[in-house]
């Protein structure tokens, strides 16, 4: 095929394929890109476009096997953005948790590390430690009920505590200052 004949032939053909294209993709530019595409393989196969009985069905065909392929390749990218942008959120996210998780293990400590005898003892030794009771009771040398109050009270004024910081300046702690046992 000579470039005049293609040029009647193939590039008449072009404004058919543009309208066709875009109505498959639904982008001006894609849509150019897409005939552009099938104009460039045809000129790089012009001497074979003989063999086909009905040349306009044939760039028909091609155009929307590209507009196909397009059409894939954007779907993909989304797909793997997408996948990408929640996974560097989810990894945020946990970041986040673990940092205010060890902001806050960090800040138990320091207000147990405060706490006066015998709850400091008793509050690391079953909370912390892992003793039983009946373990810790052996340690501090009380029986296990007054342990548990003891505990029980150790764990209230660390609670306070920690509420009292985290409601700092949002109006819900009563502003008195607590006293830590």
């Amino acid at each position: 095929m000579t470039p005049e004949e293609f040029r009647k032939e193939i590039i008449a053909e072009g404004r058919r394929l543009y309208s066709f294209a875009f109505r498959f993709l639904n982008s001006r530019e894609e849509a150019e890109d897409a005939v552009q595409d099938v104009m460039i393989r045809l000129w790089e196969e012009r001497d074979s476009l003989k063999q086909y009985a009905n040349v306009s069905a044939f760039l028909t065909t091609m155009t929307r096997n590209i507009c196909i392929d397009r059409l894939r390749k954007k779907k993909t990218m989304r797909i793997d953005d997408a996948n990408i942008k929640k996974v560097v959120e989810g990894l945020e996210e946990i970041n986040g948790i673990v940092i205010e998780r060890a902001e806050a293990s960090s800040l138990t400590h320091a207000i147990i590390g405060k706490l006066k005898e015998p709850y400091k003892s008793a509050i690391i030794l079953r909370d912390i430690e892992g003793y039983s009771y009946e373990e810790a009771a052996v340690v501090l040398e009380m029986n296990v009920n007054a342990l548990r109050t003891v505990i029980s009270r150790a764990r209230k004024s660390v609670r306070e505590e920690l509420e009292n910081i985290y409601n700092y300046g949002t109006g819900e702690d009563k502003g008195t200052a607590h006293q830590i046992l």
